[in-house]
């Protein structure tokens, strides 16, 4: 068995493929959520957001029946292509032994949400299938990226555009002298880094152990020990900001709350929004007006071991002294905005009330996120926010 394996994957037909490929709920309004789900009646929405457990397994058997989504006959990788104007990342979608998680040959770097985890873990269990890969990048690799760059001289089997506004494509390979040398170069890298996923990966681990449990046969090789991950080269992923929004001044007025950041911060007036360009610096949104924040002194060296990250250097700065903020995952007085939501996301929710005060963060780098699950370090949740990311449902890994 190889490092990245070939699958059969579970897809929608030519035809409907738009139409059941959903993005990530950051991405929706619900107007837009609403709007999707009274057009498609095929979508994925509608598997997500049944009712219940049953109607939504019912709902997923049915698009089975109805072959709106059909099984591979052939063990396969798909090249998945995600692109925009200005924009393309290529990887591909392959199944990976969830073993080569434990053993680091697969890492991660990011805590997580529990309740998160447990709730894609019983969306899997009761659908019995992986519906969305998990994302994740590679070490560039010329033989490998050169091998895909002549598959995409073919027309792709899906070309669209998604609910996010890029152009997804997805492109079949089951040769099997292809196959076999796809699989060769992933086992030459051996080393690959969860982009985004982790609620899923904790989610798929759990599963697996309860899978295993119930199989007095288990031997190591059936489908639940597997999961479906879509790869792509480093220096294609694109990590975006991911800003932090506050509920209220723990009791300050501003004027007082910034004379209490002041005492750690060089703060100044901005005269329209504020992107920090750098680490360690950051802008700040309250009422109606941006701030620039540095912090007066260079940061303790190794801050609890944590190779003084922005986002853990706003909380140990700020967020935790002045402002009373506990743990990231599980303080309420916390919110977080992914960075394609701009600025004006940020100034959006605090004009409305939301929050009384929103941070914008300069984006976590690639190295960082390579240096901390290379460390066996996590960041805290909702470090990076990496974009675009794969459609949920274009392709799909059944557990049978």
């Amino acid at each position: 068995m190889y490092f990245i394996n070939p699958f059969k994957g579970l897809r929608p037909t030519k035809e409907n493929a738009s139409s059941v490929s959903v993005a990530s709920t950051d991405h929706l309004t619900e107007d837009m959520r609403i709007d999707h789900l009274k057009k498609n009646p095929w979508s994925y929405l509608n598997v997500f957001n049944a009712e219940n457990k049953k109607k939504s397994k019912e709902q997923f058997e049915l698009m089975k029946d109805k072959s709106i989504i059909t099984q591979d006959k052939n063990l396969s990788f798909y090249i998945y292509r995600i692109s925009s104007e200005n924009f393309k990342q290529v990887g591909i979608v392959g199944t990976a032994k969830l073993a080569a998680y434990d053993n680091l040959h697969i890492r991660g770097h990011e805590e997580i949400f529990f309740e998160r985890s447990q709730k894609r873990m019983k969306q899997m269990d009761n659908l019995n299938a992986q519906i969305g890969p998990i994302y994740a990048v590679y070490p560039d690799n010329n033989q490998l990226n050169d091998l895909i760059e002549k598959e995409l001289l073919n027309s792709p089997l899906y070309s669209f555009k998604g609910m996010d506004g890029y152009t997804h494509e997805i492109w079949v390979v089951d040769e099997k002298n292809k196959v076999k040398n796809i699989s060769d170069l992933f086992n030459s890298i051996n080393r690959i880094y969860i982009a985004d996923g982790h609620h899923r990966m904790d989610a798929l681990l759990k599963l697996s152990k309860y899978k295993q449990h119930q199989n007095p046969n288990h031997t190591g090789e059936e489908a639940y020990n597997f999961f479906m991950i879509a790869i792509f080269p480093t220096s294609q992923a694109r990590i975006l900001d991911y800003n932090r929004l506050i509920k209220d001044l723990y009791g300050y007025s501003s004027k007082d709350f910034i004379k209490e950041i002041k005492k750690k911060f060089k703060v100044e007036k901005q005269s329209s929004s504020f992107k920090p360009n750098k680490s360690q610096i950051f802008g700040m949104y309250l009422e109606k007006q941006w701030y620039s924040l540095e912090l007066k002194e260079k940061p303790h060296q190794n801050l609890f071991h944590i190779i003084n990250l922005d986002i853990n250097l706003l909380h140990y700065y700020l967020l935790e002294p002045t402002l009373g903020i506990g743990d990231p995952r599980y303080d309420e007085r916390i919110d977080f905005l992914a960075g394609f939501h701009g600025l004006e996301g940020i100034e959006k929710k605090v004009n409305s009330g939301e929050a009384k005060v929103g941070f914008a963060l300069f984006a976590t780098q690639m190295e960082n996120v390579i240096n901390f699950a290379d460390n066996k370090m996590n960041m805290p949740p909702k470090s990076t926010w990496f974009d675009p990311k794969p459609l949920d449902g274009i392709v799909a890994y059944d557990f049978d």
